[in-house]
Protein backbone atom coordinates (compact mmCIF):
# COMPACT_ATOMS: atom_id res chain seq x y z
CA UNK A 1 0.00 0.00 0.00
CA UNK A 2 1.60 3.45 -0.74
CA UNK A 3 1.90 5.66 1.89
CA UNK A 4 0.08 9.07 2.11
CA UNK A 5 2.77 10.79 3.63
CA UNK A 6 7.03 10.96 3.39
CA UNK A 7 8.66 8.79 5.51
CA UNK A 8 9.90 10.63 8.76
CA UNK A 9 13.68 10.53 7.62
CA UNK A 10 12.71 12.39 4.61
CA UNK A 11 10.44 14.89 6.53
CA UNK A 12 13.18 15.72 8.99
CA UNK A 13 15.92 16.05 6.22
CA UNK A 14 12.90 18.86 4.46
CA UNK A 15 12.87 20.26 8.03
CA UNK A 16 16.47 20.88 8.40
CA UNK A 17 16.03 23.06 5.81
CA UNK A 18 14.20 26.41 7.33
CA UNK A 19 17.06 25.46 10.56
CA UNK A 20 19.31 25.98 7.60
CA UNK A 21 17.77 28.85 6.08
CA UNK A 22 18.18 30.86 8.79
CA UNK A 23 21.54 29.88 10.66
CA UNK A 24 22.57 30.93 7.22
CA UNK A 25 20.91 34.24 7.15
CA UNK A 26 22.20 35.00 11.02
CA UNK A 27 25.44 34.75 10.04
CA UNK A 28 25.04 36.95 6.16
CA UNK A 29 23.42 39.60 8.85
CA UNK A 30 26.32 39.34 10.97
CA UNK A 31 28.92 40.37 8.98
CA UNK A 32 26.21 43.35 7.51
CA UNK A 33 25.61 44.80 10.61
CA UNK A 34 28.40 46.36 12.43
CA UNK A 35 28.51 46.41 16.36
CA UNK A 36 26.32 49.40 17.61
CA UNK A 37 23.73 49.27 14.76
CA UNK A 38 20.94 47.64 16.31
CA UNK A 39 18.49 49.09 18.27
CA UNK A 40 19.54 50.12 22.07
CA UNK A 41 22.27 47.66 22.05
CA UNK A 42 25.17 49.96 23.16
CA UNK A 43 23.10 50.67 26.21
CA UNK A 44 22.32 46.47 26.59
CA UNK A 45 25.97 46.06 26.48
CA UNK A 46 26.92 48.53 29.24
CA UNK A 47 24.67 46.20 31.03
CA UNK A 48 25.89 43.18 30.33
CA UNK A 49 29.58 44.62 31.38
CA UNK A 50 28.00 45.36 34.94
CA UNK A 51 27.58 41.93 35.49
CA UNK A 52 30.97 40.45 33.72
CA UNK A 53 33.17 43.18 34.77
CA UNK A 54 31.72 44.58 38.06
CA UNK A 55 29.66 41.26 39.15
CA UNK A 56 26.59 43.19 40.06
CA UNK A 57 23.13 43.54 39.19
CA UNK A 58 22.74 45.84 36.20
CA UNK A 59 21.51 49.63 37.70
CA UNK A 60 21.14 52.51 35.41
CA UNK A 61 24.74 54.02 35.83
CA UNK A 62 25.62 56.31 34.12
CA UNK A 63 22.40 58.48 34.35
CA UNK A 64 21.39 58.85 30.24
CA UNK A 65 22.01 62.95 29.56
CA UNK A 66 22.14 64.34 26.04
CA UNK A 67 19.72 63.56 23.21
CA UNK A 68 18.52 60.44 22.33
CA UNK A 69 21.27 59.77 19.58
CA UNK A 70 24.04 61.23 21.67
CA UNK A 71 26.82 59.12 22.07
CA UNK A 72 26.33 60.20 25.83
CA UNK A 73 22.84 58.78 25.85
CA UNK A 74 23.47 55.77 23.51
CA UNK A 75 26.11 53.60 25.60
CA UNK A 76 24.78 54.87 29.04
CA UNK A 77 23.24 52.39 31.24
CA UNK A 78 19.52 53.46 30.05
CA UNK A 79 17.90 50.06 29.28
CA UNK A 80 19.33 48.28 32.92
CA UNK A 81 15.68 49.11 34.28
CA UNK A 82 14.91 45.91 32.90
CA UNK A 83 14.77 42.85 34.77
CA UNK A 84 18.23 41.13 34.62
CA UNK A 85 18.28 37.57 33.29
CA UNK A 86 19.23 38.72 29.99
CA UNK A 87 22.38 40.47 31.76
CA UNK A 88 22.93 38.06 33.90
CA UNK A 89 23.41 34.78 31.03
CA UNK A 90 25.04 37.01 28.97
CA UNK A 91 27.33 38.32 31.41
CA UNK A 92 28.29 35.08 32.67
CA UNK A 93 29.07 33.95 29.23
CA UNK A 94 31.02 36.77 28.17
CA UNK A 95 33.38 36.11 31.45
CA UNK A 96 34.04 32.57 30.70
CA UNK A 97 35.38 33.39 27.08
CA UNK A 98 37.28 35.60 28.80
CA UNK A 99 38.81 33.23 31.00
CA UNK A 100 39.45 30.71 28.09
CA UNK A 101 40.44 33.45 25.16
CA UNK A 102 41.67 36.22 26.75
CA UNK A 103 39.83 38.48 25.21
CA UNK A 104 38.41 41.95 27.10
CA UNK A 105 35.56 42.05 28.65
CA UNK A 106 34.82 45.58 27.82
CA UNK A 107 34.24 46.70 24.12
CA UNK A 108 34.61 50.86 23.59
CA UNK A 109 32.42 51.95 20.38
CA UNK A 110 33.67 54.45 18.28
CA UNK A 111 32.71 57.75 17.87
CA UNK A 112 28.93 59.10 17.36
CA UNK A 113 28.23 60.14 13.79
CA UNK A 114 27.29 63.38 13.87
CA UNK A 115 25.58 63.57 10.60
CA UNK A 116 23.27 60.84 12.13
CA UNK A 117 21.07 64.07 13.90
CA UNK A 118 20.74 65.44 10.04
CA UNK A 119 19.82 62.43 8.38
CA UNK A 120 22.98 62.64 6.30
CA UNK A 121 24.41 59.20 7.87
CA UNK A 122 22.49 56.10 8.82
CA UNK A 123 25.33 55.22 10.89
CA UNK A 124 24.79 55.50 14.58
CA UNK A 125 28.76 55.31 14.85
CA UNK A 126 31.94 55.89 12.75
CA UNK A 127 33.02 52.55 11.75
CA UNK A 128 36.42 52.00 9.98
CA UNK A 129 36.28 50.99 6.64
CA UNK A 130 37.01 47.36 6.46
CA UNK A 131 39.22 45.13 3.54
CA UNK A 132 36.46 42.54 2.89
CA UNK A 133 32.42 41.83 3.59
CA UNK A 134 33.62 38.68 5.44
CA UNK A 135 35.51 41.06 8.57
CA UNK A 136 34.01 41.48 12.00
CA UNK A 137 34.48 44.32 13.44
CA UNK A 138 34.14 43.22 16.94
CA UNK A 139 36.02 40.98 19.82
CA UNK A 140 34.93 37.29 19.98
CA UNK A 141 33.42 38.38 23.59
CA UNK A 142 30.65 40.27 21.47
CA UNK A 143 30.24 37.65 18.53
CA UNK A 144 29.87 35.26 21.06
CA UNK A 145 26.28 36.93 22.51
CA UNK A 146 25.36 37.17 18.91
CA UNK A 147 26.03 33.49 18.06
CA UNK A 148 23.93 32.89 21.50
CA UNK A 149 20.88 34.89 20.58
CA UNK A 150 20.89 33.09 17.56
CA UNK A 151 20.91 29.89 18.79
CA UNK A 152 18.02 31.26 20.84
CA UNK A 153 15.66 32.03 18.26
CA UNK A 154 16.24 28.78 17.43
CA UNK A 155 13.23 27.90 20.06
CA UNK A 156 11.13 30.06 17.77
CA UNK A 157 11.60 27.27 15.11
CA UNK A 158 10.99 25.13 17.32
CA UNK A 159 7.48 26.62 18.98
CA UNK A 160 6.35 27.41 15.34
CA UNK A 161 6.83 24.15 14.03
CA UNK A 162 4.88 22.48 17.29
CA UNK A 163 2.19 24.91 17.11
CA UNK A 164 1.15 24.48 13.68
CA UNK A 165 1.53 20.37 14.31
CA UNK A 166 -0.82 21.12 16.96
CA UNK A 167 -3.14 23.31 15.14
CA UNK A 168 -3.20 20.73 11.99
CA UNK A 169 -1.84 17.62 12.74
CA UNK A 170 -3.11 16.13 9.32
CA UNK A 171 -0.60 18.12 7.26
CA UNK A 172 2.67 17.59 8.07
CA UNK A 173 4.32 20.17 5.40
CA UNK A 174 1.96 22.85 6.83
CA UNK A 175 4.59 23.33 10.15
CA UNK A 176 7.70 22.92 7.95
CA UNK A 177 6.25 26.41 5.46
CA UNK A 178 5.20 27.68 8.88
CA UNK A 179 8.99 27.47 10.13
CA UNK A 180 10.02 28.51 6.89
CA UNK A 181 8.10 31.60 6.89
CA UNK A 182 10.20 32.36 10.27
CA UNK A 183 13.19 31.79 9.22
CA UNK A 184 13.53 33.69 6.44
CA UNK A 185 11.36 36.79 7.99
CA UNK A 186 14.19 39.60 7.66
CA UNK A 187 12.90 41.34 10.87
CA UNK A 188 13.05 38.49 13.17
CA UNK A 189 16.70 37.46 11.57
CA UNK A 190 18.24 40.82 11.93
CA UNK A 191 17.18 41.14 15.57
CA UNK A 192 18.16 37.27 16.39
CA UNK A 193 21.27 38.30 15.87
CA UNK A 194 21.78 41.36 17.64
CA UNK A 195 22.48 42.09 21.64
CA UNK A 196 19.29 42.64 23.22
CA UNK A 197 16.99 41.11 25.96
CA UNK A 198 14.17 40.17 23.93
CA UNK A 199 16.11 37.51 22.47
CA UNK A 200 15.69 35.39 25.43
CA UNK A 201 12.42 36.78 26.91
CA UNK A 202 10.76 36.02 23.52
CA UNK A 203 12.68 32.57 23.31
CA UNK A 204 11.70 31.75 26.88
CA UNK A 205 7.81 32.93 26.34
CA UNK A 206 7.04 31.07 22.47
CA UNK A 207 8.57 27.67 23.83
CA UNK A 208 6.37 27.83 26.75
CA UNK A 209 3.37 28.30 24.57
CA UNK A 210 4.89 25.62 22.34
CA UNK A 211 4.80 23.37 25.61
CA UNK A 212 1.15 24.28 26.46
CA UNK A 213 -0.40 23.30 23.39
CA UNK A 214 1.90 20.20 22.63
CA UNK A 215 -0.60 17.88 25.09
CA UNK A 216 -3.35 18.06 27.30
CA UNK A 217 -1.11 16.56 30.10
CA UNK A 218 -2.10 19.20 33.00
CA UNK A 219 1.77 18.76 34.31
CA UNK A 220 2.90 20.69 31.13
CA UNK A 221 1.27 24.33 33.01
CA UNK A 222 4.47 23.17 35.36
CA UNK A 223 6.95 23.50 32.53
CA UNK A 224 5.55 26.60 30.50
CA UNK A 225 4.74 28.28 34.48
CA UNK A 226 8.31 27.75 34.50
CA UNK A 227 9.73 28.94 31.88
CA UNK A 228 7.28 32.31 31.52
CA UNK A 229 8.93 33.03 35.45
CA UNK A 230 12.23 32.99 32.99
CA UNK A 231 10.50 35.32 30.08
CA UNK A 232 9.40 37.62 32.89
CA UNK A 233 12.96 38.27 34.63
CA UNK A 234 14.37 38.97 31.64
CA UNK A 235 11.78 41.23 30.25
CA UNK A 236 8.45 42.69 32.29
CA UNK A 237 6.39 42.94 29.46
CA UNK A 238 5.99 38.84 29.31
CA UNK A 239 3.77 38.95 32.07
CA UNK A 240 1.02 39.01 29.62
CA UNK A 241 1.83 35.32 28.93
CA UNK A 242 1.22 34.57 32.31
CA UNK A 243 -2.13 35.85 31.85
CA UNK A 244 -2.56 33.82 28.95
CA UNK A 245 -1.28 30.89 30.79
CA UNK A 246 -4.04 31.45 34.02
CA UNK A 247 -6.84 32.05 31.33
CA UNK A 248 -5.90 28.52 29.63
CA UNK A 249 -5.52 26.33 33.02
CA UNK A 250 -9.31 28.15 33.81
CA UNK A 251 -10.67 27.22 30.32
CA UNK A 252 -9.30 23.57 30.85
CA UNK A 253 -10.69 23.37 34.34
CA UNK A 254 -14.83 24.55 33.33
CA UNK A 255 -14.38 22.63 30.36
CA UNK A 256 -13.06 19.37 31.34
CA UNK A 257 -16.11 16.49 32.15
CA UNK A 258 -13.24 14.60 34.10
CA UNK A 259 -13.30 14.73 38.07
CA UNK A 260 -9.91 13.10 37.57
CA UNK A 261 -8.85 15.45 34.99
CA UNK A 262 -9.56 18.56 37.42
CA UNK A 263 -8.31 17.15 40.35
CA UNK A 264 -4.87 16.66 38.36
CA UNK A 265 -5.15 20.45 36.83
CA UNK A 266 -5.87 21.51 40.48
CA UNK A 267 -2.86 19.91 41.79
CA UNK A 268 -0.75 21.17 39.20
CA UNK A 269 -2.06 25.05 39.45
CA UNK A 270 -1.37 24.98 42.75
CA UNK A 271 2.20 23.71 42.11
CA UNK A 272 1.77 26.66 39.07
CA UNK A 273 0.87 29.43 41.84
CA UNK A 274 4.19 28.42 44.16
CA UNK A 275 6.42 28.66 41.03
CA UNK A 276 5.08 32.35 40.61
CA UNK A 277 4.81 33.30 44.46
CA UNK A 278 8.78 32.28 44.71
CA UNK A 279 10.03 34.98 42.35
CA UNK A 280 7.31 37.27 42.84
CA UNK A 281 8.42 37.56 46.51
CA UNK A 282 11.53 37.83 44.88
CA UNK A 283 10.55 41.40 43.20
CA UNK A 284 8.74 42.78 46.10
CA UNK A 285 11.32 42.05 48.54
CA UNK A 286 14.37 42.47 46.42
CA UNK A 287 15.37 46.52 46.03
CA UNK A 288 17.47 46.52 42.73
CA UNK A 289 14.77 44.57 41.51
CA UNK A 290 11.65 45.92 42.98
CA UNK A 291 13.13 50.01 41.42
CA UNK A 292 13.11 47.65 38.52
CA UNK A 293 9.96 46.56 38.23
CA UNK A 294 8.39 50.17 39.20
CA UNK A 295 10.78 51.73 36.66
CA UNK A 296 8.92 49.39 33.94
CA UNK A 297 5.74 50.16 34.92
CA UNK A 298 6.49 54.18 34.98
CA UNK A 299 8.33 54.09 31.83
CA UNK A 300 4.87 52.72 29.76
CA UNK A 301 2.45 53.99 32.35
CA UNK A 302 2.08 58.07 31.50
CA UNK A 303 0.03 58.78 27.90
CA UNK A 304 1.69 60.79 24.76
CA UNK A 305 -0.71 63.56 23.82
CA UNK A 306 -0.24 63.13 20.46
CA UNK A 307 -1.61 59.51 21.41
CA UNK A 308 -4.98 60.89 21.03
CA UNK A 309 -5.05 61.61 17.28
CA UNK A 310 -6.26 59.06 14.66
CA UNK A 311 -3.49 60.42 12.61
CA UNK A 312 -0.94 59.54 15.43
CA UNK A 313 -2.19 56.12 15.35
CA UNK A 314 -2.52 55.98 11.61
CA UNK A 315 1.53 56.64 11.54
CA UNK A 316 1.93 53.70 14.38
CA UNK A 317 0.09 51.31 11.74
CA UNK A 318 2.34 52.21 8.83
CA UNK A 319 5.29 52.11 10.20
CA UNK A 320 4.41 49.08 12.29
CA UNK A 321 4.06 47.44 9.12
CA UNK A 322 7.36 48.46 7.68
CA UNK A 323 8.94 47.15 11.15
CA UNK A 324 7.44 44.14 10.61
CA UNK A 325 8.88 42.94 7.50
CA UNK A 326 12.39 45.18 7.79
CA UNK A 327 13.82 48.19 9.41
CA UNK A 328 17.37 47.98 9.69
CA UNK A 329 19.83 49.95 11.70
CA UNK A 330 18.59 51.68 14.44
CA UNK A 331 14.75 51.44 12.55
CA UNK A 332 15.99 53.76 10.35
CA UNK A 333 16.79 51.60 7.22
CA UNK A 334 13.73 50.37 5.13
CA UNK A 335 12.67 48.34 2.74
CA UNK A 336 10.69 49.49 -0.23
CA UNK A 337 6.82 49.97 0.42
CA UNK A 338 6.26 47.42 -2.54
CA UNK A 339 7.99 44.50 -0.18
CA UNK A 340 6.26 45.61 3.07
CA UNK A 341 2.73 45.61 1.54
CA UNK A 342 3.04 42.41 -0.64
CA UNK A 343 4.51 40.38 2.52
CA UNK A 344 1.70 41.65 4.51
CA UNK A 345 -1.08 40.96 1.97
CA UNK A 346 0.18 37.64 1.54
CA UNK A 347 0.07 36.65 4.84
CA UNK A 348 -3.26 37.72 5.72
CA UNK A 349 -4.86 35.67 3.00
CA UNK A 350 -2.58 32.70 3.87
CA UNK A 351 -3.70 33.46 8.42
CA UNK A 352 -6.86 33.69 6.45
CA UNK A 353 -7.25 30.22 4.62
CA UNK A 354 -5.23 28.91 8.10
CA UNK A 355 -8.10 30.24 10.45
CA UNK A 356 -10.60 28.79 8.71
CA UNK A 357 -9.18 25.12 8.08
CA UNK A 358 -8.08 24.72 11.85
CA UNK A 359 -11.52 26.24 13.20
CA UNK A 360 -13.51 23.90 10.72
CA UNK A 361 -11.25 20.76 11.56
CA UNK A 362 -11.58 21.66 15.60
CA UNK A 363 -13.20 18.16 16.99
CA UNK A 364 -12.61 18.64 20.40
CA UNK A 365 -12.59 21.13 23.86
CA UNK A 366 -8.77 21.05 24.04
CA UNK A 367 -8.58 21.86 20.19
CA UNK A 368 -10.99 24.55 21.21
CA UNK A 369 -9.02 25.61 23.78
CA UNK A 370 -5.91 25.66 21.89
CA UNK A 371 -7.35 27.85 19.30
CA UNK A 372 -8.84 30.40 21.74
CA UNK A 373 -4.75 30.11 23.79
CA UNK A 374 -3.61 31.76 20.83
CA UNK A 375 -6.74 34.28 20.42
CA UNK A 376 -5.54 35.28 24.34
CA UNK A 377 -1.72 35.07 23.28
CA UNK A 378 -2.33 37.74 20.19
CA UNK A 379 -4.48 39.86 22.28
CA UNK A 380 -2.37 39.66 25.00
CA UNK A 381 1.16 40.79 23.07
CA UNK A 382 -0.77 43.74 21.39
CA UNK A 383 -2.12 45.21 24.17
CA UNK A 384 1.31 45.76 25.51
CA UNK A 385 2.30 46.53 22.26
CA UNK A 386 -0.27 48.89 22.15
CA UNK A 387 0.44 50.66 26.18
CA UNK A 388 4.07 50.95 24.37
CA UNK A 389 2.73 53.28 21.48
CA UNK A 390 0.00 55.11 23.93
CA UNK A 391 3.09 56.42 26.18
CA UNK A 392 5.93 56.75 23.44
CA UNK A 393 5.90 56.45 19.32
CA UNK A 394 7.90 53.54 18.92
CA UNK A 395 6.54 51.20 16.79
CA UNK A 396 9.03 48.56 16.45
CA UNK A 397 7.60 45.01 15.52
CA UNK A 398 10.31 43.12 17.88
CA UNK A 399 8.02 44.50 20.63
CA UNK A 400 5.61 42.25 19.17
CA UNK A 401 7.38 38.86 18.10
CA UNK A 402 5.88 36.76 20.55
CA UNK A 403 3.32 36.46 18.24
CA UNK A 404 5.50 35.28 15.20
CA UNK A 405 4.80 31.58 15.57
CA UNK A 406 1.21 31.83 15.87
CA UNK A 407 1.12 34.35 11.92
CA UNK A 408 3.37 32.49 10.69
CA UNK A 409 1.85 28.69 11.89
CA UNK A 410 -2.09 29.85 10.60
CA UNK A 411 0.23 30.87 7.13
CA UNK A 412 1.72 27.83 7.15
CA UNK A 413 -0.88 26.07 7.23
CA UNK A 414 -3.38 28.35 4.64
CA UNK A 415 -0.37 27.83 2.25
CA UNK A 416 -0.23 23.51 2.60
CA UNK A 417 -4.34 24.07 2.47
CA UNK A 418 -4.15 25.95 -0.55
CA UNK A 419 -1.13 24.05 -2.44
CA UNK A 420 -3.26 20.44 -2.06
CA UNK A 421 -2.50 17.56 -0.45
CA UNK A 422 0.05 16.29 -3.46
CA UNK A 423 3.16 15.76 -1.47
CA UNK A 424 5.26 16.73 -4.14
CA UNK A 425 3.92 20.13 -4.54
CA UNK A 426 3.98 20.84 -0.83
CA UNK A 427 7.90 19.93 -1.24
CA UNK A 428 8.52 22.08 -4.02
CA UNK A 429 6.25 24.73 -2.17
CA UNK A 430 9.03 24.64 1.14
CA UNK A 431 11.86 24.68 -1.75
CA UNK A 432 10.27 27.78 -4.11
CA UNK A 433 9.58 29.51 -0.29
CA UNK A 434 13.23 28.52 0.39
CA UNK A 435 14.76 30.55 -2.17
CA UNK A 436 12.81 33.47 -2.50
CA UNK A 437 13.01 34.50 1.09
CA UNK A 438 16.75 33.80 0.91
CA UNK A 439 17.06 35.82 -2.56
CA UNK A 440 14.50 38.67 -0.63
CA UNK A 441 17.56 38.63 2.29
CA UNK A 442 20.19 38.50 0.14
CA UNK A 443 18.93 41.61 -2.06
CA UNK A 444 18.43 43.26 1.57
CA UNK A 445 21.71 42.60 2.40
CA UNK A 446 23.68 43.83 -0.74
CA UNK A 447 21.32 47.03 -1.91
CA UNK A 448 20.07 48.49 2.28
CA UNK A 449 23.09 47.05 4.40
CA UNK A 450 26.16 47.16 2.28
CA UNK A 451 25.63 50.57 1.06
CA UNK A 452 25.03 51.57 4.56
CA UNK A 453 28.10 50.41 6.18
CA UNK A 454 30.63 49.75 4.01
Amino acid sequence: MQKSFPHRRERQILASLPVTLYLFLCVLYLFAIPPGESPDEPSHLQCIEQVSILNRLPIVDPPPRGLWWTRERVISGLTCYHLPLYYLVAGYTQSVLAHLTGAPLHYEFPPTDTRFATGASVAMFIHEPRSHFLTLREPITLTALRIEASLLGLGMLWATYRLARRLAPDLLYGPILAMTLTAGWPQFVFMSRAINNDTLAVALAVVALAVMVSSDRPSRYVVASVLMVAAVFAKLMMAFAVVALALSWTMELLWSSSIAHRRRLAFYGLICLAIFAVPGMLLILQPTLNGHVQATVRGIASANPAAQTTVYWANVFRTTLQSGWGRFGWMNLATPDGQVYAWWVFLTITILIGVFYVVRRARDAFDRETILLCVFWVVGALAVYGQIQMNRFQPQFRYAFAILPILTAFSGIGISVSVGRAARLQRLMVLLLSVLLFAVNLWIVCAVLMPAYP
